[in-house]
């Protein structure tokens, strides 16, 4: 209440403080243009006006015309034909656009406004909210579009949206853009790498993917500094293409030193042909064309070796075979000279010539050279005796599927299987008898000579390759590189040369040796700082290991805590897994040592695993002898606490335990499947229960209107023949006393009308002043004899008095010049009352029967009537 009294003092003495407040005064011509009815003539007067405080009081007017037509003349002088003044300060131009309606105006006009923290300002305190909104959208610096939606929040809807998208445009854009320059720095960084490591197996592959990438970027990163990407990609093309150019020059050189040794090998097969066609039909005559063609063949072979050298077995071989020619062409040539060494020779004449006539082994003695020997008394020797046969069958095959994989090799050119497979045939060879090592001879010299081409080609054709990865790894010795990007590329490059094969040149070899391990110094410090750490880690490891000992023979097991147990073994775990990574030998010992002591700990938490999951399977049966019982209700209440004696029981491992939940939730299931169909079968009963009696009361509602309380008792007595739910049968009763509440309403309007047709015929009666005949019912309590009885004078019964009673009676007013006389009345009654106890009904009736005795002109009959009518 003290509350109440206080706030309605506060608002008396508000009120009258703005009663008090002097009204303002209004400009000259206010008042007209408020008066004007007229648009146009308002208009023309408004437009009369010339100071600006006399528009901007217009413009605060409630009237929207007045307003609107106040805002078009100020504007139209502020921009004339809805253009910027080019003078216009700030605050001419925020004028301009808190009046205009033209929202590309006002956009340009805040536009225009000097600088951003203006319009800021303007965004946040202008009262008009397009104002405000029209200056956020000029509002583009981040922290000042930050500052706004802090400031709009919760004020300004529409402003504080508007910073949002523009904040998440601006952000879009910087993710963009960041996107972008992560693309331009990872082309530099890369292209930075590959110049700095050279060329590699990978190089080509990642310039295609730099200049792809550059391609997609090229036309998007004009505001980005990219000045030096062109120049970085053309420097790796250079690398390209002269690798290029080498490996076609290798290419072209190989091409001409196979050329060359195909040249080579047909000489050398011409030489050694010639050695064997050499025979006895060789005589003096044949001496021009021996000669002959050993010249050709000493040319040809010096021109097929001049620029492409031949191998040294090569060459060893044709020396020979052309000393052996020389041989047989100088015996020719003396043969020329003694023609009789062909005849019969003495022995001193055949010793004689015997020194001057030679004969290489290679070639078949002629028959005229055994007879001069045979003349001079050489004798031959005796041959030595065959070895006793041996059985090499196997080893034949064994060799000659060696021999195969030899040819194999040679013809795919690589060394390293040919070689192989050439030691395997040595390792075999004693085991062969002479006469298959004489049969394989011929074809195993051969594809030696072949494998040592190779090779030789091998190392020529690999040697600037190997100049190039030594180059290349000396480029990586003091190399910013990181340790592990840096011993990878190390690797990489000895994976390169192992890959070449063998060679001879020790020097290459030995140079990229020394380069490698000066490479590799930054990487020892490395790695040896890394076995440090992984030593810490294994000392960390066996810490835990012994902790967790102590925490085993130390902890009182009977009374643990088993969630923590197992939370500390997880942790446990988890902290071994991050003491890495460790030398393996040190790894296999400490993750050995671990799993034993975390073992000895779990073997604890399986105890109590078991028992718990013993509680749980013995909670899972009673929940199955539940599901069986034929008490639905008692069987839900015995899961419900089944459930909740569930919750009680320790920790268990999670699968067991999820198994078991999953057994116990299907029995509870099935018990609250059952129970939910006998409640449904329940309910199915109550329905057509409440069916029933539903239609009791539709019936009783249909009768109520020809057979009235008889239907409606009737249906009482059935309705407590059923048995309802409480709800139902509140619902139906109420129904019934509706029905009942209804048919009484009925009958009081029908009595009401009937009483009030009655009332209506008096009023008729005694506003004509006629008589009701037999047949005309009268209110209660009114005798039709009343108006049989003699009218008394006037004196006697004032009709005046008695229209004021009855006006007092019902509570109307009375005409001025009787106010005197009824204020008397009232005193009377007042003090005549304190005896009596009639009810306004007895009196009003009482009035009505003087009324009719009295006698009374048409004004006074027609005031009774009428405080009577408000006395009904």
């Amino acid at each position: 209440m003290a509350l109440f009294k206080k706030l309605f003092n506060r608002d008396k003495t508000r009120n009258a403080a703005e009663t008090k407040k002097p009204a303002a005064a209004k400009p000259s011509g206010h008042q007209a243009i408020l008066n004007e009815k007229d648009p146009e003539q308002r208009l023309s007067l408004i437009n009369a006006i010339t100071d600006e405080s006399e528009l901007e009081s217009l413009i605060r007017e409630a009237n929207r015309d007045i307003r609107q037509q106040a805002e078009s003349v100020w504007i139209s002088r502020l921009a004339p034909a809805g253009a910027l003044p080019s003078n216009a300060d700030d605050s001419t131009l925020i004028r301009i656009a808190s009046l205009t309606r033209d929202d590309s105006l006002a956009k340009s006009a805040i536009a225009k406004i000097g600088d951003e923290p203006a319009r800021l300002t303007l965004a946040k305190e202008h009262t008009l909210a397009r104002v405000r909104l029209a200056a956020a959208e000029t509002v583009t610096s981040e922290s000042a579009l930050i500052d706004l939606q802090k400031h709009a929040q919760g004020k300004d809807k529409a402003v504080y949206r508007h910073c949002k998208d523009a904040l998440a445009a601006i952000q879009a854009e910087q993710a963009a853009r960041q996107q972008t320059q992560d693309k331009i720095d990872y082309i530099r960084s890369n292209a930075d790498t590959l110049l700095r490591l050279g060329y590699g197996p990978e190089f080509t592959g990642k310039v295609q993917i730099l200049q792809q990438r550059w391609q997609e970027l090229e036309g998007k990163v004009s505001d980005f500094d990219v000045t030096d990407i062109p120049e970085l990609l053309s420097q790796l093309e250079r690398i390209l293409k002269a690798q290029k150019e080498e490996e076609q020059q290798a290419i072209a050189l190989a091409a001409e030193q196979e050329e060359a040794t195909k040249t080579q090998e047909a000489v050398l097969a011409q030489a050694q042909q010639l050695l064997q066609e050499f025979n006895d039909d060789l005589n003096a005559e044949a001496l021009e064309s021996v000669t002959t063609q050993q010249a050709a063949l000493t040319t040809q072979w010096a021109a097929t070796t001049e620029k492409h050298p031949a191998l040294a077995s090569q060459q060893k071989q044709f020396e020979h075979a052309i000393a052996d020619i020389n041989t047989v062409i100088t015996t020719l040539q003396y043969l020329a000279e003694n023609a009789d060494i062909t005849g019969t020779l003495t022995p001193e004449q055949a010793r004689t010539h015997l020194p001057n006539v030679a004969w290489p082994h290679s070639v078949e003695t002629p028959t005229w050279l055994e007879s001069l020997r045979k003349a001079a008394g050489e004798k031959r020797k005796a041959p030595k005796p065959a070895a006793p046969k041996q059985d090499d069958k196997d080893t034949r095959e064994k060799v000659e599927g060696l021999i195969n994989e030899l040819e194999t090799a040679l013809e795919a050119r690589i060394v390293n299987d040919a070689a192989n497979a050439l030691k395997q045939i040595h390792r075999l060879n004693d085991k062969l008898t002479p006469k298959t090592q004489n049969q394989l001879q011929g074809r195993l010299r051969l594809l030696t000579n072949q494998l040592n081409e190779l090779r030789d080609w091998q190392g020529f054709a690999v040697t600037p390759k190997k100049e190039s990865l030594c180059e290349q790894m000396e480029v990586l010795i003091d190399a910013d590189i990181a340790p592990d990007l840096l011993a990878e590329r190390i690797k990489e490059l000895q994976s390169e040369w192992k890959s070449l094969g063998h060679s001879n040149d020790r020097d290459l070899w030995q140079r990229f040796q020394d380069a490698s391990d000066k490479a590799f110094e930054p990487c020892k410090a490395h790695f040896a700082e890394q076995a440090e750490q992984r030593g810490k880690l294994v000392t960390l490891r066996e810490q835990l290991i012994e902790e967790l000992r102590h925490y085993e023979a130390n902890m009182d097991w009977d009374s643990a805590d088993w969630k923590t147990v197992q939370n500390t073994l997880n942790a446990a775990r988890d902290t071994f897994r991050s003491y890495s990574p460790v030398d393996r030998s040190s790894h296999q010992k400490t993750q050995k040592a671990f799993n034993t002591v975390c073992d000895a700990i779990y073997a604890h938490l399986k105890a109590e695993y078991d028992r718990n999951l013993d509680q749980k399977r013995a909670l899972v049966d009673a929940a199955e002898a539940a599901a069986n019982s034929d008490d639905m209700s008692a069987a839900a209440e015995q899961v419900k606490k089944i459930q909740q004696d569930w919750k009680s029981v320790g920790v268990t491992p999670r699968g067991p335990d999820q198994k078991l939940w999953n057994q116990l939730r299907k029995h509870a299931d099935t018990v609250f499947s059952k129970l939910n169909d006998a409640r449904d079968a329940r309910k199915a009963e109550i329905n057509e229960t409440v069916a029933t009696a539903e239609a009791i009361v539709e019936t009783a509602r249909q009768n109520a209107a020809t057979e009235g309380m008889s239907a409606i008792v009737e249906a009482r007595g059935k309705l407590a023949e059923i048995e309802l739910p409480k709800g139902a049968h509140g619902r139906l009763v109420k129904a019934l006393n509706d029905v009942e509440e209804r048919l009484n309403s009925e009958r009081n309007a029908a009595k009401v009308a009937q009483e009030q047709e009655r009332w209506n015929a008096l009023l008729g009666f005694i506003e004509s002043g006629t008589q009701p005949d037999a047949e005309t019912t009268l209110p209660e309590g009114i005798d039709a004899e009343w108006f049989a009885q003699n009218r008394e004078s006037p004196d006697s019964l004032d009709a005046s008095k008695l229209c004021i009673t009855m006006e007092i009676l019902a509570d109307i007013d009375s005409p001025a010049s009787d106010k005197g006389q009824r204020m008397e009345l009232q005193v009377q009654r007042l003090a005549e009352g304190m005896g009596r106890n009639l009810s306004k009904h007895e009196e009003r009736n009482a009035l009505i029967k003087q009324w009719l005795s009295a006698e009374a002109d048409s004004d006074l009959t027609q005031r009774f009537v009428t405080a009577l009518k408000a006395a009904i």
